[in-house]
Formats: C-alpha cells, structure tokens, sequence
C-alpha cells in the first residue's frame, strides 16, 4: 500500500486528525488505516489512533471492521487491544449514530465489550451505546446497569440512558406554541 507509510508518520503526530487531511494523504485512507490497525508489528499506540481515525471515513468497509475488531476482541487483556476496542467502540457508536448501517447490529455489538473486565472498556462500550441513539441500545445499558460495579461505568450509563430517553421522546413532541400578548391595535 503505498500510502500507508505517510499514515504512519502522520499518526506519529496527530492523535485527532480532521477528515481533511485524511484524505490529503490518500484519495481512500480508510484502507491503509485499516491495514495498520490490523498490523500487529505496528506500534500500539498507531494502531488505536488509526482505529480512532476510520470515524472520519464512515463506509460500509469501515463499518464492517469496527464491527468485527469489537467482535474478535471484546474480552481482550492485553492493554494494546482493550485500547483499540475502546477506540472502535466510540467510532462505531460514532458512524451508526450518523445512520451507517444502522444503530441496531451497531448496539448489539457494543453490548458484547460489557463482558470485558476493564471498566474503561466498559466505559467507551456505554458511550458507543449511546451515540448510536438506537432505541436498541436503551436495553442493553439497562441491563448493564443493573450488574456494574465501577461507579464510573454507572454515571456513564445512567448518562447515556437520560440522552437516549430525551432523544427518543424529541421527534414525538411538538413544540409548545409561542405565547405572545396580542398586539393592541391603535392609539
């Protein structure tokens, strides 16, 4: 690939990069992200940023990788995977709350990170969950919410659940008409 050696210098320096400058390096840089999120010889740190960076060129491809990384990681021990995890969560929660392929399979996936001993995999899981803004997620974060015990994980779901419940009820209520005192007319 390429481009793939000007991602790496890039990703040396920019932990967020803009969509812009993504695309500066290469006309599709979804692909030599996700070649060097996938290359294990790849430094840790590199490879979550480029897992971090694939939300900036939502794709089906790039939908399907998140999706599968969480999947074949989702209980990880090692600190290099639980970070890439935690960086596809937020990406994937990212791209389905933006309407990729749906919020459903998206929050399916993520609840699987909930199994994960790590309270900050569990932490990124439950923002995931509500970015998707999938009615799907509601309960999921429930569930875990009943079993957590990091007082951190909770807030983090209790929060996304008041977002997920204010934004399901939105789109159904209209807003209120605008009570203005009748204008008098003449002197």
């Amino acid at each position: 690939m390429a481009g793939r050696p000007r991602f790496e210098t890039y990703l040396t320096t920019h932990d967020v990069p803009s969509a812009v400058e993504l695309h500066e390096l290469a006309a599709a840089p979804e692909n030599a992200l996700m070649a060097i999120a996938s290359d294990a010889r790849v430094d840790g740190l590199l490879r979550s940023r480029a897992v971090a960076a694939l939300r900036l060129v939502p794709s089906p491809e790039v939908h399907s990788f998140l999706g599968k990384l969480i999947e074949t990681k989702a209980k990880a021990t090692d600190a290099t995977d639980r970070l890439m995890v935690r960086r596809a969560a937020v990406a994937l929660g990212w791209m389905s709350g933006l309407g990729w392929r749906g919020g459903t399979a998206a929050a399916e996936t993520l609840a699987l990170l909930f199994d994960n001993e790590d309270a900050e995999v569990r932490l990124d899981a439950a923002i995931g969950l509500g970015l998707t803004r999938a009615a799907t997620a509601v309960p999921s974060l429930r569930k875990q919410l009943a079993l957590e015990q990091s007082p951190r994980v909770r807030d983090q779901i209790e929060r996304q659940l008041r977002t997920l419940n204010e934004s399901a009820a939105e789109p159904d209520k209209a807003p209120a008409p605008k009570q203005e005192t009748p204008m008098r007319s003449g002197w």
